[in-house]
């Protein structure tokens, strides 16, 4: 039995003469959190169709379990479970009858529905609205609730489609824990896909960076981090850019950021700019992100 859960090679989507997904190469690991990350319009939600076989790709192949999503979606669509992006529910539905039905209809029995609505709706903190209707609910009820029936599918892979998008801080995070819990209890392979490099940073086991419909560089969170040759950045206030004497910098408009081998080299930078307003911090995944597909000046 194979250890990968989802492979592509060369994996590309045409619409006319636009290439949405230009080549995607990457494979995940049977049971892991893996997070497909990259800017809006990467395409990402285009691989992720591609993946649940409701885009049929124009180049390259892709396998979900070892099947082919165009030779074997039957097969692939038994052991998946997805959440689109713009995942629409009825009014008249609470968030218990909505998880219950939806599990009933992947083939759980009513009792098991019943007790499995249950624990997702406690652990998505939704018991204060789980009989309301979906009415009165607020946007991120609703996405929680939708996050909670896919979880909840017990499928061998699931894909999710931003998930926290439109969320609360205290919603998102509920919801990661929620993902990470799943893949813990299930044993289930979950891929999710994000702007957010900070959410990938907190519950990947594996990233695969997107830039321009090209997978760029895939790895753990520690990998990826070690692919940057800095360990610092230095974000500075209202200084003259000449003070920097040569060294490259991203310019954020009023601010402008630099990174570091060292935090003595941090120091001395704001020392050299003599600049009152700064802060340094340790590097993460957004300036792994930066670093490989450009931004420095």
């Amino acid at each position: 039995m194979t250890t990968i859960a989802v492979e592509t090679s060369d994996l590309g989507k045409r619409f006319g003469d636009f290439w949405a997904v230009k080549s995607a190469t990457f494979s995940i690991k049977r049971g892991c959190v893996a997070v497909l990350a990259g800017p809006n319009g990467a395409g990402k939600t285009t691989t992720v169709r591609m993946l649940t076989t409701v885009l049929k790709p124009s180049k390259g192949y892709a396998r979900i379990e070892g099947f082919d999503v165009v030779k074997d979606y039957l097969e692939v669509r038994k052991r998946i479970a997805y959440m689109p992006q713009d995942y629409g529910i009825p009014g008249d539905i609470t968030p218990y009858e909505f998880i219950k039905y939806s599990l009933m209809m992947k083939g759980f029995s009513y009792f098991t529905a019943r007790r499995e609505a249950k624990k997702w709706i406690d652990l998505l903190g939704l018991r204060q609205v789980a009989n309301r209707s979906g009415w009165v609910l607020s946007g991120g009820e609703r996405r929680k609730m939708i996050v909670a029936a896919t979880l909840a599918s017990n499928a061998d892979v699931i894909f999710l489609d931003e998930p926290t998008a439109g969320l609360d801080v205290e919603s998102k995070y509920s919801v990661l824990r929620a993902i990470k819990e799943a893949s813990k209890q299930t044993g289930s392979t979950i891929l999710l896909t994000t702007h957010m490099l900070e959410e990938a940073q907190l519950i990947a086991d594996q990233v695969v960076f997107v830039n321009s419909g090209v997978v760029v560089t895939t790895g753990t969170p520690r990998e990826l981090l070690g692919k940057i040759p800095y360990k610092y950045k230095v974000i500075l206030e209202a200084v003259d850019k000449k003070c920097l004497n040569g060294t490259k910098y991203i310019d954020l408009g009023d601010k402008i950021m630099v990174w570091t081998k060292s935090i003595d080299e941090a120091r001395q930078i704001t020392d050299e700019c003599k600049s009152y307003n700064y802060s340094i911090r340790e590097t993460t995944l957004e300036d792994v992100y930066l670093y490989i597909v450009g931004g420095e000046k």
